[in-house]
């Protein structure tokens, strides 16, 4: 995948001032229209959703390849896994069962209710949070993070899906306007709940389909280790251990030079990320088991193509087995 521009091409067109009832009431029977176009019937039973989809993501100057799993079992289960290839080898696995979640092996926590995950490194590098074991709070607050994070997540792709969110998001609906294109028009409606969550829909008035979500949120990023590789959470040593042993001063200055090295990588760990425009874009729609579904969806920020999902396989209401969404003890 190339790091392609997207011309959006769409102008908005709020609506006018009315009372909130209203509006309410316009996204209301939009949402419905377009849940009617997904799947009426088939949409209001679905119970559980597995979804096998090839990933290309540009991650700075990198491109990874990424084989993804969702499954999806309402009201109260997601779980997302990813093993990519290419410029870094990882398997990972994200989401949640009631309100505890489920996390990546060697997440770590961060103030703020964030989380880094530890990779592993050469010998010789330097792990910042060896033989640290988090707190009962840090725990309580990363499970917090981590819960309504996966939540937001699985939501945003779910509006695209079945114009709706995930119901543990307790979220509004409000008509914001319309939206005009060459290609057509589309209903605007604009989502939140009362836990931050705010995105944008638009719905082509034509195929009652969703076309497009827009919203802002926080660029993923790397933290970079000192040897110039990187590494989510890694630090290397400058030097190998010298053949003859260290004098005082000598191991004191390697010890300050190593415990600097830490600080200044759970600093960078630590600082939020900035706020960009994202924009998740649901193409090719064909029906599965009675249910129209996207299997091309791509996300773009700041005008260019970050990620594109090429769906591979959709399952509606398969058998999962409940071992998937086990949570770890820790």
């Amino acid at each position: 995948m190339r790091n392609q521009m997207i011309g959006f091409g769409m102008a908005l067109v709020l609506a006018a001032a009315a009372p909130a009832g209203a509006q309410d009431a316009k996204a209301a029977e939009i949402l419905a229209a377009s849940r009617k176009a997904i799947g009426n019937n088939k949409l209001e039973a679905l119970k559980t959703l597995s979804v096998q989809a090839s990933v290309q993501r540009n991650v700075g100057s990198m491109q990874m390849q990424t084989e993804s799993e969702i499954l999806l079992e309402l009201p109260d289960k997601y779980l997302r896994s990813d093993v990519s290839s290419g410029a870094m080898n990882m398997a990972m696995s994200t989401g949640f069962n009631g309100d505890k979640a489920i996390m990546p092996a060697g997440a770590s926590a961060m103030p703020g209710g964030g989380m880094i995950i530890r990779m592993g490194g050469p010998a010789g590098a330097i792990d910042p949070h060896a033989g640290e074991k988090p707190t009962p709070e840090q725990q309580e607050q990363m499970n917090r993070a981590m819960v309504r994070n996966s939540r937001q997540d699985v939501s945003r792709v779910m509006l695209g899906w079945f114009a709706m969110t995930h119901p543990s998001l307790n979220a509004q609906y409000t008509y914001a306007g319309e939206a005009e294109s060459p290609d057509g028009k589309a209903y605007v409606i604009d989502v939140k709940d009362d836990d931050g969550f705010a995105a944008r829909l638009f719905i082509d008035q034509n195929s009652k389909l969703p076309l497009m979500l827009t919203y802002k949120g926080r660029q993923g990023r790397m933290v970079t280790n000192m040897s110039g590789g990187s590494g989510a959470t890694r630090v290397t040593a400058a030097a190998p251990a010298p053949a003859q042993p260290l004098s005082e001063e000598e191991a004191k200055k390697q010890k300050a030079d190593r415990d600097k090295q830490i600080a200044d990588l759970k600093a960078e760990a630590a600082k939020p990320a900035p706020l960009v425009d994202f924009s998740l874009f649901f193409e090719e729609w064909r029906e599965v088991d009675g249910v129209n579904f996207p299997h091309v969806i791509r996300r773009a920020s700041e005008g260019a193509t970050t990620e594109e999902w090429k769906i591979n396989k959709v399952k509606v209401n398969p058998k999962i087995d409940t071992k998937k969404f086990a949570v770890e003890t820790r």
